[in-house]
């Protein structure tokens, strides 16, 4: 093969392994195919999308506007300002639809956020040069400033998300632990980390034999190049839709789940567009966020790994777990990088007892969340 060659392979597979099915296709909700809508449809199909409430624009200092939603508690009355605030960020390629599940089950229990990454969902388009981790985490202290409010906070991050929880650590230690509120950011009192990475993504690559740097160099002018020519790329799409539910299917979900998981994910995955993609690809290269972890183990945490991840590897939970050596673990095999869809239960329980130990309690449930992370079935 040659070297021309081999970077056309190398940027093929790295749209669509990293990229996701996001940068190489999207599924048509006309090619799905009949033998699979009764299974997508139904009345017992899930309201994917539906669950959400008035947002408001957060706008930051380069001019983008953030879409952000607030959920408040059923229960309003809080008069000494000791419930805590849930802020739930998502990862690369997703919106924050991505929370689906959490969001219905413990709607009206708690203050919860939900807001879409720059260039992601709902939100404004980013330049390229700030579509990085770094940015990502100043636009967290401004929706804790402008939205959470003074009072304590608990975030919890999937992937790209879990990430900028990190990064936010290392941009502002002082708020992890404080006993009140520090220029008008309420004390972060605990975090939970849904399947991401405090190091390096790009170093070795999931896919076996091919080198991770080589995929980021080529891949990025790959996706920009196939942007330009939309025509070709809406065709390729078209032809493969079938292939994108499989590898959709394949790639974010090894246990069985209802068909309209994988759809859900897909559509999520189609509305980021190439160009994203591209931007935030490099992002993921030299990531160095131990001195964050270091300052997160103050705290009660709870993490969440798949041992199936094609997109942080579990290896990456296993060395987030030994710098966080007080957290509560949650291992789940067979699963995918959307562990909080495919065991959305579990993943939402952990969370839950993670609230529990913040808020004073002794776990309440831990117990359970011990077990489950050693594979074991709830008790």
């Amino acid at each position: 093969m040659s070297r021309r060659e081999g970077i056309g392979l190398a940027a093929g597979v790295a749209a669509l392994a990293l990229g996701g099915v996001a940068a190489g296709f999207r599924l048509e909700r006309e090619l799905i195919g009949k033998r699979l809508r009764p299974a997508i449809g139904g009345a017992d199909a899930e309201p994917f999308f539906a669950l959400r409430s008035e947002g408001r624009e957060v706008e930051t200092i380069d001019g983008v506007k953030l879409h952000v939603e607030v959920d408040e508690p059923d229960d309003q009355e809080d008069a000494d300002g000791s419930r805590p605030t849930l802020v739930f960020l998502h990862g690369y390629a997703l919106s924050l639809d991505c929370w689906y599940f959490q969001r219905r089950d413990l709607r009206g229990k708690y203050r919860m956020i939900f807001y879409d990454h720059r260039s992601h969902g709902r939100s404004g388009r980013s330049s390229a040069s700030l579509s990085r981790i770094s940015q990502l985490g100043a636009d967290l202290t401004q929706i804790l400033r402008e939205v959470a409010g003074p009072g304590p906070v608990i975030l919890i991050g999937h992937s790209m998300g879990g990430m900028t929880v990190m990064e936010l650590a290392r941009q502002h230690p002082e708020w992890f632990g404080a006993t009140g509120p520090i220029d008008g950011v309420g004390p972060i009192i605990g975090v939970g980390l849904v399947c991401t990475s405090s190091d390096d993504l790009l170093d070795r690559h999931p896919v076996r034999g091919l080198p991770g740097r080589l995929l980021a160099r080529a891949a990025v002018p790959a996706m920009a190049a196939l942007n330009r020519i939309p025509t070709v790329v809406e065709q390729t799409r078209q032809a493969g839709s079938d292939l994108a539910w499989l590898l959709t299917g394949l790639m974010t979900f090894p246990s069985p789940v209802p068909p309209a998981y994988v759809k859900f994910v897909g559509e999520m995955l189609a509305q980021t567009p190439l160009d994203v993609i591209a931007d935030f690809y490099p992002a993921f290269a030299d990531l160095d966020e131990s001195e964050a972890l270091r300052v997160i183990n103050q705290l009660p945490t709870a993490v969440v790994g798949a041992k199936q991840d094609l997109v942080t590897p579990f290896r990456h939970t296993e060395l987030m777990i030994e710098e966080l050596p007080n957290a509560d673990v949650l291992i789940l095999d067979p699963c995918g990088h959307m562990a909080m869809i495919e065991y959305h239960e579990r993943v939402t329980r952990v969370l839950a007892n993670l609230v529990t130990r913040a808020t004073g309690g002794d776990g309440g449930d831990r117990v359970q969340a011990m077990e489950a992370s050693r594979g074991l079935p709830p008790s």
